[in-house]
């Protein structure tokens, strides 16, 4: 038996630890020992061909490879010959982590590193597929046992040891909303306002530097009171000079008077509603003021970019928000069963993710009663950037959805509100929904830009006067978007603002990010068109892109009626001249330089 001493260190730096002290490995022997104790014993053949896939002499390899953890492990490290495994006297950190993690001793857990830290496997394609999987799997168990270990000792008032908890989650998964609302909930039981804030900064900036959005109402409502001034500081008048650019946000919703009536209609019909609209076009602002406006309490769970990697993250994250409303709260068993399929901490051996028609129809009804029991009392359920939800996730919305059409036991009606980007949808679901709204199932939202007199009254609103100027300017130059013209506007005070509007906008790295995240979306074809628009300007004709792009004028009407039915173009004009920018700016010099060439030659031979 291999003494207790001798131990196998995978998660973080791999290294062998000894009675004799520490010997660190080199990245194949490290690589074969975590895929033996991972996965058992394996033939040497299979080893060889995860290992040395291209060598002559993979066999030699793994020997020498075998020889040299032999070597500090003696005799009984390893056994058998074809296949050959681990001695079960070894000690190996990653099958400890995995002992620990399904026993839930998470206190055991929130000190680990990455599965094989800082070692990369060129050329071994298919190992590398396995080591990404599995450091997907350690990463996500150790996120999980951090965030349920830090609300433990929350919960038994163990504050500064649950914020030391958060830190380590936080250099786990930098754009967890939970975390960081766990790290500023703890501040403030701390007393810490300024640490609060801080922190709240801190999320936001992460969650616009990596995924481009902000901070979910959840989060924001968290330091609504902190942001606040004081009775004194409200009594005096701030200068306007000294006002912050993230101030400039207008506190009143504007322009949107009919759809709040479309709203007001499926509110009082117990409908479900469909809000669809483009990036920044305010989904959001309108279904959170809607709903705040209303009687009762309302949750709001926003799915994310990462969702679609994993069935059913979007749907795991809503179960462990309503869970949270009442932590306390006993569950029936068959639900509790079924929703640990979702959440598998709620039980020590959780069932696997549905498969059969049966199964998934099941989990729908433990969804569904488990927001009925904990969300009675609430007026509404909103998914927001539900187009980000993996698709399991949504066809399990939907079942639920269908579910909770019916009053409640005691009458009451749950409205469920849905918001989704326009054009990110798979035709097939977006198909499903239309179907919905026809058989009267649910009400469907359209979003359009604001005319140009909400424009005005939005500029008015935010509160700087020497804006008012540029409204017109402002209102074709970000289409009427709403969240277009509030970046911009905090772009061009930031840029020092002369009263006049510039030539070339600066614009806001969010900005940026959503119109290259919709550019992406077209066709190779239709975004070498609209580059052409873009670069030919007043000159543009449909004979000039035909020259430049070398195809036959019937060959352009494709990618036109894509560009028109993204709403990049309306006729040969962009429908907002900071897509024809972007257009433009996204285009590497040199290739920007030959296409105006040829425009250029075109344009003289034409005269």
């Amino acid at each position: 038996m291999q003494s207790v001493a001798t131990r196998i260190e995978v998660l973080g730096r791999a290294r062998l630890t000894l009675p004799t002290g520490a010997v660190h490995m080199e990245r194949k022997t490290a690589a074969l020992v975590t895929y033996l104790a991972i996965e058992g014993p394996t033939q040497r053949s299979r080893l060889a061909s995860l290992l040395w896939p291209d060598a002559p002499d993979s066999a030699g390899n793994l020997r020498q490879s075998l020889h040299r953890l032999r070597r500090p492990l003696g005799a009984q490290g390893l056994e058998g010959v074809d296949p050959i495994g681990l001695c079960e006297g070894i000690l190996v950190d990653a099958l400890l982590f995995q002992k620990h993690f399904e026993a839930r001793e998470y206190s055991k857990l929130i000190h680990q590193g990455e599965l094989l830290a800082g070692f990369t496997y060129d050329g071994c394609d298919e190992f590398e597929d396995w080591l990404r999987i599995q450091r997907a799997r350690f990463h996500y168990q150790q996120c999980r046992a951090a965030e349920t270990e830090a609300l433990r000792m929350e919960q038994d008032g163990q504050f500064e040891a649950a914020l030391d908890v958060v830190r380590r989650l936080l250099q786990l998964q930098s754009t967890s909303e939970n975390a960081w609302q766990a790290a500023i909930r703890l501040h403030l039981q701390l007393g810490d306002r300024s640490s609060a804030l801080r922190a709240y900064r801190d999320c936001k900036e992460q969650l616009h530097r990596e995924l481009g959005i902000d901070p979910s109402p959840e989060t924001r409502a968290l330091v609504q009171d902190l942001e606040r001034p004081t009775e004194q500081e409200h009594s005096r008048t701030r200068p306007p000079e000294d006002r912050s650019l993230d101030d400039l946000c207008p506190p009143h919703l504007l322009g949107r008077d009919n759809e709040w009536a479309l709203l007001e209609e499926a509110w009082a019909a117990g409908r479900p509603v469909y809000v669809f609209g483009e990036a920044g076009i305010g989904k959001t602002r309108l279904v959170s003021d809607f709903c705040s406006a209303q009687e009762g309490s309302w949750l709001l769970v926003a799915a994310r970019p990462a969702d679609p990697s994993a069935p059913y993250a979007t749907s795991a994250r809503l179960s462990r928000f309503v869970l949270g409303l009442e932590p306390q709260r006993p569950l029936e068993p068959w639900v509790r069963q079924e929703i640990a399929r979702l959440v598998p901490e709620l039980e020590p051996s959780a069932p696997p993710l549905p498969s059969s028609p049966e199964e998934k129809a099941r989990l729908a009804e433990a969804l569904a009663r488990l927001i009925r029991t904990h969300c009675g009392k609430m007026s509404a359920l909103v998914l927001d950037n539900a187009h980000r939800a993996d698709a399991a996730s949504l066809e399990l919305h939907l079942r639920v959805q269908d579910l909770l059409l019916e009053p409640g036991p005691e009458g009451e009606t749950l409205r469920m509100l849905t918001c989704f980007r326009t054009g990110e949808l798979s035709p097939a679901f977006e198909d499903r929904l239309r179907e919905h709204r026809e058989a009267g199932l649910a009400a469907w939202l359209s979003l359009e830009p604001l005319t140009l007199a909400s424009v005005g009254e939005l500029i008015d609103d935010i509160g700087v006067p020497e804006l008012k100027s540029i409204v017109p300017q402002m209102a074709k130059y970000t289409g009427c978007n709403p969240f277009f013209v509030i970046e911009t506007a905090r772009s061009l005070l930031a840029a020092g603002f002369d009263g006049r509007f510039p030539a070339a906008p600066p614009t806001s790295d969010r900005v940026t990010l959503i119109v290259e995240q919709r550019l992406k979306r077209l066709s190779p074809d239709a975004l070498r068109l609209a580059r052409t628009v873009a670069l030919a300007g007043a000159d543009f004709s449909l004979e000039l892109a035909a020259c430049v792009l070398g195809l036959n004028l019937d060959q352009l009407a494709a990618p036109w009626k894509e560009l028109e039915e993204a709403k990049v173009l309306r006729g040969a004009t962009f429908t907002q001249g900071v897509l024809r920018r972007i257009v433009i700016e996204t285009l590497p010099q040199p290739v920007r330089e030959a296409v105006l060439r040829r425009i250029s030659a075109w344009l003289q031979q034409r005269r």
